[in-house]
C-alpha cells in the first residue's frame, strides 16, 4: 500500500503540472480576452409582436405564444439569407479575482502538497446571546508556505441533531486571496448550536474544472438528431476546433436571437429538417482529441471535505433585545441583487428571510398570490418543480402533451379568477429527447408576449444545462433574453422577472453553478422590473446532492417564492 501510494504522488504531481500548463495556455491572464471564431450563420430579423398580432393559438391552450415553434429544427437556409458573425465573451471579465488567485500556482515547484486548514474562533469570547456575530477565520498554509486563496467553502451554524434538513443559519466566507477566509454568521436563534465549515472545491480543482469547461462543448457527450430523411447526425453549439469545415456542417441556429446549433451533414449532403434529439453520455466523433473532467483528480485535490475546527459547540443565550423590528411583507420592488448575507435562516424547519417577512405557510393559502396573473415558468426541470407545486396548490391539473419520453412538453393550467399558469423548458442545449418544438427558447417565449392587462409574471432559471460549456455559451443566451426583457417592458410595464438563482451543490461540479451565479447577477444588474429570488445562503444551509431538490425541500423554497409572486398581498 505504501509502495503504491508513492508511486501515486508523483504521478499525480506531473498530472497537475500538465493541468496548470493547460489552464496558463488556455487562460493567459497577461494577455487580453480571446475571442472564439465563429462560423457564419443567418439572421432574420424579429418583428416584435404588437396588440394587432393575432395569437397563432388561444390564453387556453398549452402553445399559446409558441408560434416560433414551427421553424425550430429547420436549417437556416429554409428562411433566412443575410449572415451574422457572433463575437464572444471571455467569462473572467465576470470574476476578475481569479486573475489573482490562479497565476500564483506559476511559481510553485510542487503542485500535490497536503493543504494545512483550520478554522479557528476570532476572539477569546465565548459566551454569545441572541444578536452577537459569530466571526471566525479559515487558514490554509501548503507545506512549502505558499499562501493563496480562490477555494470554495462554506459554513453554517447548525443547531439540534444532524439532519438532512437542520435549523441554523448559513454563514457568509469571505477570501481575502491570501490563504485566509474570513467567516460571519448573525446569532439569530438561541440554544446549542455547531459550526461546520467545509471545503467544497479546492482551487486546484476548481481549476481542473476551467480546463474541462473550456470548449463549446460538453466533453465526454453528444447530441444525436434525426432528421427527416432518416439519417442520423451530431449536433453541437459549435464545432469550431474539430476536423469538420464549414460544408461539412448544416446550420440550425436561431434567426431571432442568434443562438448557435449545428449539425454534421449527412452521407446525403442534405441538411433536412430536425425531427427529434437525445443528448448520449459518449464520447463525440469530432472532439475526440479533448478530456473531459478528471473527477478522481478534483476529489485528490479536495472536495467536500470537513475541515480540522469544524464542529466547535457554540452557546446561543437568549437576549432581552433580541425582538427585532417586524419586516414588510416580501415585494420585488427591490432587484434582491444586493441583499444582506447571510439573507435568512431555517427554524423549526421553515425558511426565515431577513430581507422580508414570508407569511406563506401552505400551499392552500396562494390562490390569492395568482388571481389577475398569467404567471410563466421557464426553465429545466427544476423550475417545472415550481410548476407543478403551484398547480397542486391551487388543485388543478395540468394540460399539455405528455407521453412519458419528452419531459418538457409544454404545459398550462387555468382556475377561476383569471388565473393563467404556463410551463416552457429552454432552447438546446438541453439533454432531455424530444423534437424541437419542444425546446423554445425563452426569448422567443418573451418576444410573443402581447401588450394587456393582465398582470405577466415570469418565473426562470436556466444554466444547468449549459453547465459544462465554456460559459461564452450562457452570457450569450443570458443576453438574449435580458434584451427581449427590455423589448417586453417596451411592450407592457405590467410584467415581473423573478430569476430563480442557482443553489449549492455539494458535488463535483458545484463551483460551475457558481460561476454562472456570479455571471447571472451581473448580466441582468440593469433590467428594470427584475428580481433575482437568491436560494444560495438556504441551499448553504440544505446543500443539496441532486440537481432537483426532494419534494419537502422544493416546497419550503416554492413557498417562499410565492411571497414574492402575491408582492404585497397580504396572506
Amino acid at each position: 500500500m505504501a509502495r503504491a501510494y508513492r508511486w501515486f504522488l508523483p504521478l499525480l504531481t506531473v498530472s497537475y503540472l500538465l493541468l496548470l500548463f493547460t489552464v496558463q495556455k488556455k487562460f493567459p491572464f497577461d494577455q487580453t480576452p480571446w475571442t472564439f471564431p465563429k462560423k457564419k450563420a443567418t439572421v432574420l430579423v424579429h418583428e416584435h409582436p404588437d396588440s394587432n398580432k393575432i395569437p397563432a393559438f388561444p390564453r387556453e391552450s398549452p402553445f399559446f405564444g409558441l408560434s416560433f415553434q414551427e421553424t425550430y429544427g429547420l436549417p437556416c437556409s429554409d428562411f433566412a439569407e443575410t449572415g451574422f458573425n457572433q463575437v464572444l465573451e471571455d467569462w473572467r471579465d465576470y470574476m476578475p479575482e481569479f486573475q489573482i488567485s490562479l497565476p500564483k500556482h506559476e511559481h510553485v515547484p510542487n503542485f500535490y502538497v497536503q493543504n494545512i486548514s483550520n478554522v479557528f474562533l476570532v476572539g477569546e469570547k465565548n459566551d454569545f446571546k441572541v444578536g452577537d456575530e459569530l466571526n471566525a477565520r479559515i487558514e490554509i498554509r501548503e507545506k512549502n508556505n505558499l499562501s493563496r486563496g480562490g477555494d470554495y467553502f462554506i459554513a453554517r451554524l447548525v443547531y439540534g441533531k444532524a439532519s438532512l434538513y437542520p435549523d441554523g443559519i448559513p454563514g457568509k466566507v469571505t477570501d481575502h486571496r491570501n490563504g485566509t477566509y474570513s467567516i460571519q454568521i448573525p446569532l439569530l436563534i438561541p440554544g446549542q448550536a455547531r459550526l461546520e465549515v467545509k471545503l467544497i472545491v479546492s482551487l486546484r480543482g476548481i481549476a481542473e474544472l476551467i480546463r474541462c469547461t473550456s470548449t463549446r462543448s460538453y466533453l465526454g457527450s453528444k447530441y444525436v438528431s434525426v432528421l427527416e430523411t432518416d439519417e442520423v447526425v451530431e449536433c453541437n453549439v459549435d464545432f469550431n476546433g474539430t476536423s469538420l469545415q464549414s460544408d461539412d456542417i448544416c446550420d440550425y441556429s436561431n434567426p431571432r436571437n442568434q443562438e448557435p446549433w449545428f449539425c454534421a451533414k449527412p452521407a446525403s449532403k442534405n441538411c433536412s429538417r430536425i425531427t427529434d434529439t437525445t443528448f448520449q453520455h459518449s464520447h463525440s466523433n469530432f472532439y475526440s482529441n479533448y478530456d473531459a473532467c478528471n473527477d478522481d483528480l478534483i476529489r485528490a485535490f479536495g472536495w467536500n471535505r470537513t475541515i480540522p475546527g469544524s464542529g466547535m459547540n457554540v452557546t446561543v443565550k437568549p437576549s432581552k433585545s433580541e425582538l427585532q423590528e417586524p419586516l414588510s411583507v416580501c415585494k420585488t420592488e427591490s432587484n434582491g441583487l444586493d441583499s444582506i448575507r447571510p439573507n435568512g435562516y431555517v427554524v423549526n424547519g421553515s425558511w426565515h428571510s431577513r430581507l422580508c417577512y414570508n407569511s406563506i405557510t401552505a400551499g392552500a393559502q396562494v390562490k390569492p398570490c395568482f388571481e389577475n396573473k398569467d404567471v410563466y415558468f421557464l426553465g429545466d426541470s427544476t423550475i417545472r418543480q415550481f410548476y407543478y407545486l403551484a398547480v397542486n396548490s391551487l388543485g388543478l391539473t395540468s394540460e399539455g402533451p405528455n407521453n412519458g419520453r419528452v419531459w418538457q412538453q409544454p404545459q398550462t393550467t387555468g382556475a377561476p379568477g383569471n388565473i393563467r399558469l404556463y410551463y416552457r423548458a429552454h432552447g438546446p442545449p438541453l439533454q432531455n429527447p424530444g423534437p424541437p418544438k419542444s425546446r423554445p427558447y425563452m426569448s422567443d417565449v418573451l418576444d410573443e408576449i402581447l401588450p394587456g392587462d393582465q398582470e405577466v409574471v415570469i418565473v426562470l432559471n436556466i444554466g444547468l444545462h449549459i453547465l459544462y460549456f465554456e460559459p461564452s455559451v450562457l452570457i450569450h443566451r443570458l443576453k438574449g433574453i435580458r434584451d427581449a426583457m427590455l423589448r417586453l417592458n417596451q411592450r407592457r410595464s405590467n410584467v415581473r422577472y423573478i430569476y430563480r438563482s442557482h443553489r449549492v451543490l455539494s458535488t463535483l461540479n458545484s463551483w460551475l453553478v457558481y460561476r454562472y451565479g456570479v455571471i447571472t447577477r451581473k448580466i441582468f444588474r440593469d433590467v428594470n422590473n427584475f428580481f433575482y429570488f437568491d436560494l444560495w445562503d438556504f441551499s448553504a444551509l440544505w446543500p443539496l446532492d441532486d440537481f432537483h431538490p426532494k419534494a419537502f425541500h422544493v416546497e419550503k423554497e416554492a413557498l417562499f417564492l410565492f411571497s414574492y409572486i402575491c408582492n404585497g398581498i397580504q396572506i
